[in-house]
């Protein structure tokens, strides 16, 4: 377990910024603190009270203290990290338990728009250089923060430049993952060409968005192979793989392992 001590400059503060540049494969673990944690570079896979992620460049995700959760399959992954207290400990604000995302994980990942970067990078230079002391302040920021996180979450619809349209999009597929996706139908759906959404996906996280997709439910169906007793025929469907020999070709290129082997061996998991 990580404890607070070591990361608070005091008993008094409740807000800390804790950047990892790079940050190592880390095993399972907990903390009695909770964090906010945004990706600002690289690649690497979460895995998250047994949920699997995989981490991009303008994602953020939310870490509760009673949460496990892992790093694996880093690759020149780049955190900040925002730590906090229990929000009752807080001195000036109250309430902004209801800012924060319960302990769903697929609600506590996702992409947030380059003008919300923009904002954000702003917050975090200003609670960098305030003083330990400056208890209202730091906490006035951190306010901000949990708003623009707040309002960044999910739109069915696209607004914004192309770059905030195509995140936007990113997000909705991270709900909608395991349905048939048309992408002809869903990026006229958030205003975009379906070139200029494959241009911008692939420049932005370095893969088409139809593997994105293939991550999401290979993902998805990792946890399920460990934490249910649904078979891989039922699994592969319910993710959104029609064929379940493809899901197996799809999976054993993702972890370098077949469906049946993590299901009879599951300590082959992440830990």
């Amino acid at each position: 377990m990580l404890f607070d001590k070591d990361y608070f400059a005091c008993n008094e503060q409740n807000i800390t910024i804790e950047p990892r540049n790079p940050q190592p494969v880390y095993p399972e673990h907990t903390h009695n603190f909770n964090e906010i944690v945004i990706v600002t570079g690289g690649h690497g896979k979460h895995i998250l009270n047994g949920h699997l992620f995989d981490l991009y460049p303008g994602m953020m995700f939310y870490i509760h203290a009673s949460d496990c959760h892992l790093y694996e399959n880093v690759d020149n992954l780049h955190l900040t990290n925002i730590l906090f207290r229990d929000p009752d400990r807080f001195n000036f604000i109250n309430g902004i338990s209801d800012l924060i995302p319960q302990q769903d994980p697929f609600q506590a990942h996702y992409f947030f728009d380059k003008k919300c970067d923009h904002n954000i990078q702003t917050i975090l230079t200003e609670l960098n250089h305030s003083d330990t002391g400056s208890t209202a302040y730091q906490e006035s920021l951190f306010l901000q923060l949990l708003i623009l996180f707040k309002q960044n979450q999910y739109v069915e619809t696209g607004t914004g430049t192309n770059d905030n349209r195509v995140r936007q999009l990113l997000r909705w597929v991270q709900v909608h993952f395991k349905e048939d996706i048309d992408w002809s139908h869903v990026t006229q759906q958030f205003s975009l060409s379906l070139r200029s959404f494959h241009r911008h996906v692939k420049s932005e996280i370095g893969i088409s968005p139809q593997k994105y997709l293939i991550k999401l439910r290979l993902a998805d169906a990792y946890s399920q192979l460990i934490y249910t007793g649904k078979s891989v025929t039922t699994i592969a469907q319910e993710c959104g793989f029609n064929d379940s020999a493809y899901f197996a070709t799809c999976f054993k290129q993702e972890f370098n392992l077949t469906p049946q082997t993590l299901r009879n061996n599951p300590d082959k998991r992440y830990h």
